[in-house]
């Protein structure tokens, strides 16, 4: 007799929408921590949104047909459940583009990952979000309201969800459109905001949001074949433009993929505190309003399951990668930088200041080609993922065009930043046998 196949948060469910929640835990936990009677009557309507933009979750626009009239319950809410579907998706893209690139033992590696990572993301956005929540700061932090939350844990290892608030018209400005660098600006108060607040953290609720593994996380995409991978997939963006770029870039070899700087950077610049990171603070991540007039307001931030304790510029890497077409990214960084110092010293008030402006900025030029490594891959499958959502067709070469400027610019300025920063763990260990 054989044993039966255990069910892991990897597989799809039989729950809503192939997930492994069924309604009835979402009722429970509404009447739990909602101190409500009321429940999701029969025409209550469930939308999946956001498909495509997002890889480790289902999310559900819920319209509630409430039994029970309660001031304080949503007439709308946004239902995010933990799901390994879309990285299945992933995957399969990563292996048709190169079928040889993702060996079977290091695919088996990632699933493994993946397995471990889902459950542990989902728990450190709860826990962040509880810690914020009594910050007072959501309107600066551009937090959505979170209404009910369910964890993993050692009894339940495939239903974690977190029941938030619906925020209509808006829109996610994809990697494929490019924002100004103006328009910026809420997005680095809120980020000086949670690295202010940070500073005083206590003990326990740092444990809370312990356990971000940058080079687990990574380590498995970063090795030898996954980097071939990266970089074919860059050049099939546009061969013609982005061959010889690439080719450069990848006869640095694994120098360029330093595990060491980037998660020790503090110390090798000599900031001495660690500071909360939204870590996952990229295009896909940002809610925007459109004006009647076309112009753009952010309207909320989301998605914090990568956050950790780190370095200041890991965000402003990613952001300014994702938001920015190439040319502006280039000839506006360090004002953005300047701009977003501006901010953290208003939050911080008369706190102790923990990093210069010198040493953020020294900060973002060795963080560089680490942020610019994982945004690659953004630039190719993940993007032509999205796009596979899309049905937008007139447009597709313009959004090409898009990728092809950042992914230029990304390249030139990963040789830059590469060339900057190769020796500098090496000096500093130098540095420290010598006193």
């Amino acid at each position: 007799m054989t044993a039966e196949k255990k069910t892991t948060i990897l597989d799809n469910g039989d729950g809503l929408f192939s997930t492994h929640v069924v309604l009835e835990d979402v009722q429970e936990v509404i009447g739990e921590q909602m101190n409500t009677k009321a429940r999701l009557g029969e025409n209550t309507k469930y939308t999946v949104v956001g498909d495509g933009n997002g890889f480790m979750s289902r999310v559900i626009l819920v319209e509630p047909d409430w039994t029970v009239t309660d001031d304080h319950l949503p007439s709308k809410f946004v239902l995010k459940i933990t799901s390994c579907m879309h990285v299945h998706g992933l995957v399969e893209t990563m292996k048709a583009k190169s079928p040889n690139a993702l060996a079977p033992e290091h695919e088996a590696a990632l699933w493994a990952m993946f397995e471990t990572e889902a459950q542990q993301l989902h728990n450190r956005e709860v826990n962040l979000y509880k810690i914020t929540e009594k910050w007072n700061k959501n309107d600066v932090m551009l937090s959505p309201k979170i209404y009910f939350s369910k964890k993993f844990d050692e009894n339940n290892k495939t239903k974690g969800f977190l029941g938030m608030e619906f925020v209509s018209d808006v829109t996610i400005r994809h990697l494929y459109a490019n924002a100004k660098p103006h328009e910026l600006h809420p997005v680095l108060r809120s980020l000086a905001t949670l690295q202010a607040e940070s500073l005083h953290l206590t003990d326990e609720e740092k444990q809370s949001i312990h356990g971000f593994d940058f080079k687990q996380l990574m380590g498995s995409m970063m090795n030898d074949d996954g980097m071939k991978n990266i970089y074919a997939q860059t050049r099939d963006i546009n061969p013609e433009r982005l061959t010889e770029r690439a080719n450069k870039v990848e006869a640095f070899g694994l120098d360029v993929v330093n595990f060491e700087l980037a998660c020790n950077l503090n110390k090798y610049i000599g900031i001495e505190r660690d500071v909360l990171v939204h870590g996952d603070l990229w295009a896909a991540n940002i809610l925007w309003k459109e004006e009647d007039d076309g112009k753009y307001s952010v309207s909320k931030i989301i998605d914090y399951q990568l956050i950790h304790m780190g370095n200041p510029a890991e965000d402003l890497v990613r952001l300014f990668l994702s938001t920015l077409s190439g040319g502006d990214r280039q000839a506006h960084w360090e004002r953005l930088v300047d701009q977003f110092y501006e901010y953290f010293l208003e939050a911080l008030g008369d706190r102790e200041v923990p990093y210069t402006i010198e040493q953020l900025k020294e900060s973002y030029r060795h963080y560089f080609v680490t942020g610019g490594l994982i945004m690659m891959p953004m630039y190719g499958p993940i993007a032509q993922t999205k796009l596979s959502y899309s049905t937008d067709t007139e447009n597709v070469e313009e959004y090409r065009e898009i990728l092809t400027e950042k992914a230029e610019h990304l390249l030139e300025d990963l040789e830059r930043w590469h060339l900057y920063s190769r020796d500098l763990t090496k000096n500093h260990k130098e540095a420290e046998t010598s006193v």
